[in-house]
């Protein structure tokens, strides 16, 4: 018991590193997007907004993997010891790779491989999250419970569109820097990416709700 009230705190604390910081990377984004700005300061507002990213790209692995271990303890989720390790190894493979991509290396061939890597992860991810939410929502398990499903759903949807924002970023990197073919990047995407984000902290909101309360 005493494993599974620290690994909750440990859940909770995780959440709140990734929501906060998530605010300061929207605010950096107005900047960016800010067309009255200079391009050097918008450069600048976007390199601020990638660094403080890593702590909420850090906080959504780590979530995920301390969520599942609850669920293994607290009985909501039929899985075995073997596959729990499996989740935790991948976590920390993930880990290494937001850090090493987004704050450590240097663009180049390596960083590149590497963010392959760390897409393919995200996908899988992704594919299996879904996956067992719908099945489990459908025939009863493995998840045993409809709200821990529904969670796993939810989850697999921010991880989406976690992705598309990454390759958003990606379009203003170049536009801001004068990739030749990205120019108005930032200004045809902000407002699709301000949407993208506000579903993103619905949807959060929502996978809290679904934890604190246990609905159904």
């Amino acid at each position: 018991m005493k494993a599974y009230v620290i690994l909750d705190f440990l859940h909770v604390l995780l959440f709140a590193y990734w929501l906060g910081p998530d605010w300061g990377v929207f605010v950096c984004g107005r900047r960016v997007a800010n067309p009255e700005l200079s391009r050097e300061e918008r450069l600048r507002f976007l390199k601020a907004s990638v660094a403080i990213d890593i702590f909420p790209r850090s906080a959504i692995v780590l979530i995920m993997a301390v969520g599942l271990t609850l669920a293994w303890l607290g009985g909501y989720m039929a899985m075995g010891l073997w596959l729990l390790v499996l989740i935790w190894i991948v976590a920390a493979i993930w880990l290494l790779l937001v850090w090493f991509i987004g704050y450590i290396l240097e663009p180049g061939p390596l960083k590149a491989r590497l963010d392959a890597v760390h897409v393919a992860i995200r996908h899988a991810a992704t594919a299996v999250l879904l996956g067992v939410g719908v099945y489990s929502l459908l025939v009863g398990g493995p998840v045993a419970t409809r709200w821990l499903a529904a969670k796993l759903i939810l989850v697999a949807i921010l991880i989406a569109l976690g992705s598309v924002l990454r390759v958003i970023v990606g379009s203003w990197s170049r536009d801001l820097t004068g990739v030749p073919g990205s120019e108005g990047a930032v200004a045809r995407s902000y407002p699709f990416t301000r949407k993208l984000v506000f579903t993103f902290w619905l949807t959060s909101i929502t996978i809290a709700f679904l934890g604190v309360t246990k609905p159904f």
